[in-house]
């Protein structure tokens, strides 16, 4: 069982949500004004193990309480729901912290799936007893082991999806990574893969961990197949 936390001012949604979520076992509460929401999990009220954050919402949207949650170091698995078709607002969401997003409407077996899979993400650390558990290159160090970064000597706060990824990545040093490995992998969802997803998600890899992510040395992009991580 999880604790969710639904953020969602429209009531048929968030109360459709909350029956499906505890239909499945979960623990699900439900707010409908990005403030309570914030003062709810900043102040840790409550421990939540998965938000699902609607964009539009009263007070504060759903991007500022992401935003202001990661300012804080609270590294909660956050899936944001948006109206907004736009690749740029699906980009912007996951700059401020999301790991997934899923766009209004939705598909509700797509949706749970998408929860399904960022909760798996929750003891990914502790259940991923093989492979590298340090990587560095550049001036980033990464340690698997304590959920840790540092880039030239400076801490850097990542996200678990951000650590999964480079996980994989470490695990598969020189080799190309397909779109749907990464997502198996690192959001625990199997199937249909939606590249853009995967792409946005290495776009804001790359402004945390490449010098020039306009030109990246690292995390390379392998047209038609996926990406390749070197060191060098």
């Amino acid at each position: 069982m999880a604790r969710i936390l639904v953020v969602e001012d429209e009531t048929h949604i968030a109360n459709g949500l909350k029956f499906n979520l505890e239909l499945d076992g979960h623990d699900v509460a439900v707010v409908g004004d990005g403030q309570v929401a914030y003062d709810l999990v900043a102040t840790q009220q409550r421990v939540f193990d998965l938000l699902v954050l609607d964009v539009m919402l009263p007070t504060l949207s759903g991007f500022d309480v992401c935003r202001a949650i990661r300012k804080k170091g609270i590294f909660v698995p956050v899936l944001m729901l948006t109206a907004k078709n736009f690749d740029k607002d699906k980009v912007h969401g996951l700059q401020v912290g999301a790991d997934d997003y899923v766009t209004k409407p939705f598909n509700l077996e797509e949706l749970l799936a998408r929860i399904s899979g960022l909760l798996r993400r929750r003891d990914w650390d502790r259940v991923r007893s093989v492979g590298p558990i340090r990587l560095e290159f550049a001036q980033v160090a990464l340690d698997f082991e304590r959920a840790e970064a540092t880039i030239a000597g400076v801490p850097a706060k990542l996200t678990s999806l951000e650590f999964a990824v480079m996980r994989c990545f470490a695990e598969r040093e020189g080799k190309v990574v397909s779109r749907q490995e990464l997502m198996e992998y690192a959001w625990g969802l199997e199937g249909p893969v939606n590249t853009r997803t995967v792409d946005n998600f290495i776009m804001r890899l790359r402004r945390i961990l490449e010098p020039d992510p306009a030109r990246p040395r690292h995390i390379l992009s392998v047209r038609g197949l996926g990406y390749r991580f070197v060191r060098e």
